[in-house]
């Protein structure tokens, strides 16, 4: 090993990262009532703050974030070594998850057959009817390439696609990690995955915002620099941690990205793929800041409130929450919530809380059936004393 990879070692003694699945599980929760929102269509109330829940598609980013900088962990205390080798990485990762998405495309399939088959005018008629080529890129895990196949079956799905592919390009994140330094690393990977987005406007790929979403391999990389910054004594990594407002930088990030999307919304161009950056960084230097310091630590009222017990309690089966919430809000909305005849807003309130209880219920049976036997050392991320990290890999 060259003596640069030396340095990549984890800096101080750690102990569980519960605040982790407390960000993982707002994440969640957030996408399951940003859906439940949807189901209320155009008349969105705007007087109640109700619009603070239209960003579904930034739980992604930080979904995106939030694995990169927990693969990266094992890594960083591995002296820069993926922990197994390549193929065990891969290996590892398919264990842990395609087995529960195959189930939740299977329940997703057998409720469209029992009783959300049909096109009802709501969120949920993207998904319906299935058809050949749906159902087959599905299996294939390669359904956010194809416009027409994105959201059949299970909208909330495509993502899980997304990351699938970018499990493949770690290990060559990593070489270039080692090659050529952190920063030039990420930086590389960033440029290239949004330079990449130009030639794909101009093919049959899908480039929406639940598309192919190549960026997603500079944000994956953003996670990494994060944990880079968190917990690396990288000595280029540990020279700038102290020096930035960590926190102050991801509060102006996020709303560098509300700015970009009320641009948008205003009828002037401006790339989603943008928002998703600045929310990408907003993340990195939000996951930063709630790194425990040495010296001052202004920031642990925050990592406190992400690490109490119910969130946490959450955040350990957030991907089977977001893997079930689709098809259980459509069950909800038709069959409990619609037959009610109550005010949109009233609707709304009901399946954002009582039907998010029911979901939440539910989404926790499938873990226990469906997803618990598949993770590895344990539920949560953590790092043990010595520098033994360990990280559940989500």
């Amino acid at each position: 090993m060259n003596a640069g990879m030396r340095t990549n070692t984890v800096r101080g003694k750690y102990s569980r990262l519960d605040h982790i699945d407390g960000l993982r599980a707002l994440a969640a929760l957030y996408v399951v009532i940003h859906h439940s929102l949807l189901y209320l269509g155009k008349t969105i109330p705007t007087g109640l703050g109700l619009r603070i829940f239209i960003y579904g598609h930034y739980s992604v980013d930080v979904f995106i974030v939030l694995s990169g900088f927990c693969l990266m962990l094992p890594v960083i205390s591995n002296d820069g070594e993926i922990p197994g080798g390549t193929w065990n990485f891969i290996r590892r990762r398919a264990r842990r998850i395609l087995p529960p998405y195959y189930a939740a495309l299977a329940v997703s399939l057998f409720l469209i057959w029992l009783c959300i088959g049909t096109r009802r005018g709501t969120l949920w008629d993207m998904c319906v009817p299935v058809t050949p080529a749906g159902l087959l890129t599905h299996l294939l895990v390669i359904q956010d390439i194809f416009p027409g196949t994105r959201h059949e079956i299970n909208h909330s799905l495509w993502s899980i696609s997304v990351e699938w592919r970018i499990y493949f390009l770690f290990p060559l994140i990593i070489y270039c990690w080692r090659r050529f330094g952190a920063l030039r690393a990420v930086s590389g990977v960033t440029l290239a995955s949004y330079l990449l987005l130009i030639p794909l406007a101009w093919s049959p790929i899908d480039n929406s915002t639940t598309g192919v979403c190549l960026h997603y391999y500079g944000l994956f990389s953003i996670g990494m620099l994060a944990a880079g910054f968190a917990y690396s004594a990288d000595k280029s990594l540990a020279r700038l941690r102290p020096q930035v407002p960590w926190g102050s930088l991801s509060i102006l990030m996020a709303v560098a990205a509300i700015v970009c999307d009320k641009i948008s919304l205003a009828g002037h161009r401006a790339p989603w793929q943008c928002q998703d950056l600045f929310v990408g960084f907003a993340t990195l230097c939000l996951m930063v800041a709630l790194t425990p310091a040495e010296h001052s630590d202004r920031w642990q009222w925050l990592r406190n409130a992400l690490a109490w017990a119910p969130l946490v309690f959450v955040g350990t089966f957030s991907y089977s929450l977001y893997l079930l919430h689709a098809p259980l809000l459509e069950i909800l909305w038709i069959y409990f919530v619609r037959p009610l005849k109550m005010s949109g807003l009233n609707s709304f309130f009901l399946l954002s809380t009582a039907g998010l209880a029911v979901i939440i219920a539910l989404s926790y049976l499938f873990f226990l059936l469906c997803e618990r036997s598949f993770m590895r050392h344990g539920k949560r991320p953590m790092m043990k004393p010595e520098a033994q990290l360990r990280t559940v890999e989500s």
